[in-house]
């Protein structure tokens, strides 16, 4: 298992992610990065598969993000790494752009996003991204105070209520949550922020 963690703009965030077990290649990305002007954009990025095929993938899309999350909505986003990705396996994706405590984001395939403080009313589009999706489905939504925002891979399964690990740090809840619920077929990451 590897972790990351850092604090930017108004988020405390974590991250912790895991390969398949018995491989040493993760397909599985988290994203983090704060902007000037208090642009934060989160994401999680699960390829298709697992192995070093889809750690390439992976990598490509969080090098494609890199270079395009300072500006521009989500959807803006999904977008730009959809065709980033062309020719490849592809990703499930789901990306949130937040400013100024307003919350907007996107979700293709099976990257889960929740949040305990804050109803978002997320949807995920079908489709793959590099391959085919046929309409991205965006949301907003106005994040109180003290928010979690929690997005994990379908690596993490069977979480019940995220209240659970609400009194644990990032870095700690984080790595509960796939300690406790990974799938050792698949590879695995999750990704919390907590809104200060």
């Amino acid at each position: 298992m590897s972790a990351g963690a850092g604090r930017g703009g108004s988020f405390d965030t974590a991250f912790a992610t895991s390969p398949k077990v018995g491989e040493r290649a993760n397909g599985d990305r988290a994203f983090v990065h704060s902007f000037p002007g208090g642009r934060t954009v989160l994401g999680v990025i699960d390829a298709l598969g697992h192995g070093v095929e889809a750690e390439e993938v992976s990598v490509r899309a969080l090098d494609v993000l890199a270079r395009t999350a300072a500006e521009g909505s989500v959807e803006r986003l999904m977008h730009l790494v959809h065709e980033g990705l062309r020719g490849m396996r592809g990703v499930a994706a789901t990306f949130c752009v937040v400013v100024d405590g307003r919350l907007e984001a996107c979700g293709v395939g099976n990257v889960e996003l929740r949040c305990v403080e804050t109803d978002i009313p997320f949807i995920v589009s079908p489709g793959i991204l590099g391959v085919r999706v046929h309409r991205f489905r965006t949301c907003t939504a106005a994040l109180v105070p003290g928010s979690r925002l929690v997005l994990f891979s379908d690596g993490v399964h069977r979480i019940g209520s995220l209240s659970t690990f609400r009194k644990l740090s990032p870095a700690e809840a984080s790595q509960a949550i796939l300690r406790l619920h990974r799938r050792n077929d698949d590879d695995a990451t999750v990704l919390v922020a907590d809104l200060g």
